[in-house]
């Protein structure tokens, strides 16, 4: 259960209720003041114009009007009354009225109790057309203010029936909301539960499934399509990791083969045994043995980053000053330009560098030229040999694990097919690239350091 109200589709639903409440209520009230200020402001403007209307017909003599909808009172100069209609003001016309001063000019008068009046004087009138008015004589000329109601029943009557919708309105729409969300969610949720699904049932042993990508070009498809992708990279990852296992496995048999044979042998014919050969024999194997061990090590170990910087042109300077003295092989040169700093520890550069002259001098007929160059931050390092070359077709292909394309060589001539791999591994995991141009020239690009 609290599961269930944890899931995206239920926060989701309960979120658009809860805007909805906020939305609805904080409008409702916003409308209801709009409204109320609106009615307000034409009461205002009605009750202006009656009390123009009756100022009117005091200073004009004309007839009073007929049949008047509004509340009104008239007031004397000595605050006493002399017409009212319409409001609980009283019907004694000689006492003053409370709160209803006699006062010069027009303007918005509030008496507790009775509401908002518009307020407007008279000329002074003349005594006879006072006594007319209010019925007595012997009251002098004099001026009359007139107070008509703005009344607010226009407006509470607007007031009232947004309240009445919003009462019923609002208990109704924020479940609608909250329900659309929660449909709406649960639909667009149903790729996302469908990946989920597909997800769980891919294993090691079914690496081939895919994730369903719905026909829609948005977050969710995309998605999809990036699951697939990672999917596909995760399984070359594991194809090439089976497959060099199975490699790794056949190139540690050969070498333990022959070394528990030539073994086995000479305790079985002690006396027949040129010891010396067979232990030459089984440290040749221990050899190739250990060199095996240290590459599958190195392309298994993972690269960190250097705190120094190395000089490339001095070591690729003193490995080639180290095969000069072989008295078999090709002969090595070198053509530098110092310093060419790579930030690489000496050791991982001395590697790319040792493998890819053991390479040359594998292939090549007399001669092995190694070139470091500094061009535009990047530095160079080009190994050429006057071997027989490499077909075009197989330009990327020497790069991959246990590759050799001399398959009449003997492995102990040969190597393990691991040199040119390391080379790319080291080279790419220090933000570089490695390429063969031409026939037989290795190109090896990385980036100077600049400090």
């Amino acid at each position: 259960m609290v599961r269930r109200l944890r899931s995206v589709r239920v926060r989701a639903a309960l979120s658009a209720a809860l805007a909805a409440a906020v939305v609805f209520g904080a409008g409702g009230w916003w409308l209801r003041d709009i409204v109320r200020d609106q009615w307000l402001t034409a009461a205002r403007e009605k009750a202006t114009r009656d009390a123009f209307s009756l100022t009117y017909s005091f200073e004009s003599g004309a007839a009073m009007p007929r049949g008047t909808d509004f509340s009104y009172a008239v007031v004397l100069t000595d605050g006493r009354r002399a017409m009212v209609a319409g409001t609980d003001f009283g019907d004694d016309l000689d006492r003053p009225l409370p709160g209803f001063p006699p006062r010069v000019g027009w303007g918005i008068h509030t008496v507790p109790g009775k509401g908002r009046f518009v307020v407007g004087t008279t000329d002074v009138l003349p005594a006879n057309r006072i006594e007319k008015l209010t019925g007595s004589g012997g009251r002098p000329a004099q001026r009359l203010t007139v107070y008509v109601l703005v009344s607010p029943a226009d407006a509470k009557t607007a007031v009232a029936t947004i309240d009445r919708l919003l009462g019923l309105g609002l208990p109704l729409a924020v479940p609608f909301v909250g329900l659309i969300a929660w449909l709406v969610t649960g639909r667009a949720l149903q790729p996302v539960e469908a990946i989920r699904a597909k997800m769980a049932a891919i294993s090691a042993h079914a690496l081939d499934q895919r994730v369903p990508v719905p026909a829609t070009d948005d977050e969710i498809a995309r998605l999809a399509l990036t699951t697939n992708e990672t999917l596909d990279r995760l399984e070359h990852a594991h194809h090439r990791q089976q497959r060099f296992v199975a490699d790794a496995s056949h190139e540690l048999r050969t070498p333990l083969t022959g070394l528990r044979n030539s073994l086995e042998i000479a305790l079985a014919y002690p006396d027949r045994t040129d010891w010396p050969i067979t232990v030459a024999t089984a440290l040749a194997d221990v050899d190739r043995l250990q060199r095996l061990a240290e590459d599958l090590l190195l392309l298994a170990s993972p690269a960190q980053a250097a705190s120094t910087a190395s000089d490339l042109a001095g070591i690729v300077e003193e490995q080639v000053a180290e095969r000069a003295h072989t008295r078999d092989g090709p002969a090595f040169t070198a053509r530098t330009t110092c310093p060419a700093l790579v930030r690489e520890s000496e050791t991982r550069l001395a590697r790319i560098v040792r493998n890819l002259l053991d390479n040359a001098a594998r292939h090549a007929r007399t001669k092995v030229t190694a070139t470091v160059a500094v061009t535009d931050g990047n530095v160079t390092l080009t190994v050429t040999d006057d071997g027989p070359g490499i077909p075009p077709e197989d330009h990327e292909r020497i790069f991959e694990r246990f590759v050799r394309l001399d398959d009449a060589r003997t492995r102990t001539d040969g190597g393990v097919g691991l040199g040119l791999t390391i080379v790319r591994d080291l080279v790419t995991g220090l933000g570089g690239t490695v390429r063969v141009t031409g026939r037989s020239t290795f190109v090896v690009t990385l980036p100077g350091d600049q400090a």
